[in-house]
C-alpha cells in the first residue's frame, strides 16, 4: 500500500505507456458471445445504442445494451471478423442480455454461441494500433475502439492458451501492463467510467457520461431509443457522473457527499484515486445537474472540492 496522496513511483512506468507506448489490460471479468448468420449485423443494431450496421472486418465499436426505459443493461464492445461478430461485455451480465437478445430475435438469420473461452486485453496509448496488428499476427480478434473517448484505445480478443504470447509481443511493443491500482488512478483521472462501480442498471447512458462514447444519435432505431434520444434532445438529465478534485491527502471514500455551501447536498462520490502528481484525489461522483458545472466548488466529505467536467468528455492532448 502506498502514503494517502503519494503514487507510488510504479505508477510512473504505466503514466509513460499510456503517453508514449501503450498501457494493457487484462480482463478477466469479461467475456464474449459470436454472432454469427447474415443478419448479424443488422439484428445487433436494432439492439444496441451504438452504429454496428456498418461495421467492416477488423472494425470494432462500443456501445450499451439499454432496456425499454432507456437505462443502461451492460455496456458492449463489438470486433467484426469475416464470417461472425464477437461481443464483448462483463461475464456478469452475459445470462441476462443473451436472453434479452434472444427475446427479440424473431425472424432474423442470427445465431449466439456459448461463451467464448478466450482473453480480453485492453490497450491505451499512441502505439495501440501496432498491438492490434502484432496480436492479429498471432491469431486473436483486435480493432481500435475509442471506448475511453481519447481516441487511443483498442481491444483485443486472444484465443485459449494465446495470452502470454500477445503480452509478451505487447511488450516488445511499448506495451506495459497496469496493476489494478494503477489503472484505478488512471482511469478515473481520465474519467472513464467502472460498471458496477460508478454506474449500473438504473442508470441512463447521459447520467452516466456516456453518450458520446456509446450512442449514435444519428443511427436507426432501436430498444430503448426513444428515452435516450429524448433526453438528449429535448431535456438533460438530472444528475451526472463529473470528474472532480478534492483536496487533502486524506482517502475519499465512496459514498462521500458532495455538497455545495448554499444547497446542501447536491451528490455523491462514486470512486476516487490519489491524483496522478500525487497532490490530492481525483474522484468520479454524481451531481445534480444545476451543480455539474466545470469548476464549481463543492466540498466532498467536508473538504475542499470542484467539478472538473463531465467524466468521458477528457481528451487526449495534441
Amino acid at each position: 500500500m502506498h502514503n494517502a496522496g503519494m503514487i507510488p513511483t510504479s505508477f510512473e512506468a504505466e503514466q509513460r505507456a499510456a503517453s508514449e507506448g501503450a498501457l494493457l489490460q487484462t480482463r478477466g471479468d469479461l467475456g464474449a458471445l459470436a454472432v454469427t448468420g447474415k443478419d448479424r449485423l443488422g439484428w445487433l443494431n436494432g439492439l444496441v445504442t451504438c452504429e454496428v450496421g456498418k461495421l467492416t472486418p477488423g472494425g470494432g465499436a462500443y456501445g450499451l445494451a439499454v432496456g425499454k426505459t432507456g437505462k443502461i443493461m451492460s455496456e458492449l464492445w463489438f470486433l467484426a471478423a469475416e464470417d461472425r461478430v464477437l461481443m464483448g461485455l462483463p461475464k456478469d451480465r452475459i445470462a441476462v442480455v443473451r436472453e434479452h437478445f434472444d427475446r427479440h430475435l424473431i425472424m432474423e438469420d442470427a445465431e449466439m454461441s456459448e461463451p467464448l473461452d478466450q482473453a480480453f486485453v485492453l490497450a491505451h496509448g499512441p502505439r495501440a494500433a501496432e498491438i492490434v496488428a502484432t496480436a492479429r499476427e498471432l491469431g486473436a480478434d483486435a480493432a481500435m475502439i475509442d471506448w475511453t473517448g481519447r481516441r487511443d484505445a483498442a481491444v483485443i480478443l486472444a484465443p485459449e492458451g494465446q495470452l502470454d504470447a500477445v503480452l509478451a509481443r505487447a511488450a516488445e511493443r511499448g506495451g506495459v501492463v497496469a496493476s489494478d491500482e494503477a489503472w484505478e488512478a488512471i482511469r478515473i483521472a481520465w474519467g472513464v467510467p467502472r460498471a458496477g462501480v460508478d454506474f449500473d442498471d438504473q442508470t441512463l447512458p447521459q447520467e452516466a457520461s456516456l453518450e458520446k462514447v456509446a450512442v449514435c444519435f444519428n443511427k436507426g432505431c432501436y430498444l430503448g431509443q426513444e428515452t435516450v434520444f429524448m433526453l438528449e434532445k429535448r431535456g438533460h438529465a438530472k444528475k451526472k457522473l463529473m470528474r472532480l478534485f478534492v483536496e487533502g491527502d486524506e482517502p475519499v471514500p465512496a459514498g462521500a457527499e458532495l455538497a455545495q455551501a448554499e444547497d446542501g447536498a447536491v451528490g455523491s462520490v462514486t470512486s476516487a484515486a490519489p491524483a496522478l502528481d500525487g497532490v490530492g484525489w481525483n474522484a468520479l461522483g454524481f451531481v445534480k445537474y444545476k451543480h455539474a458545472v466545470v469548476y464549481k466548488a463543492l466540498t466532498a466529505a467536508g473538504r475542499a472540492a470542484r467539478v472538473m467536467g463531465s467524466a468521458g468528455e477528457l481528451r487526449k492532448a495534441g
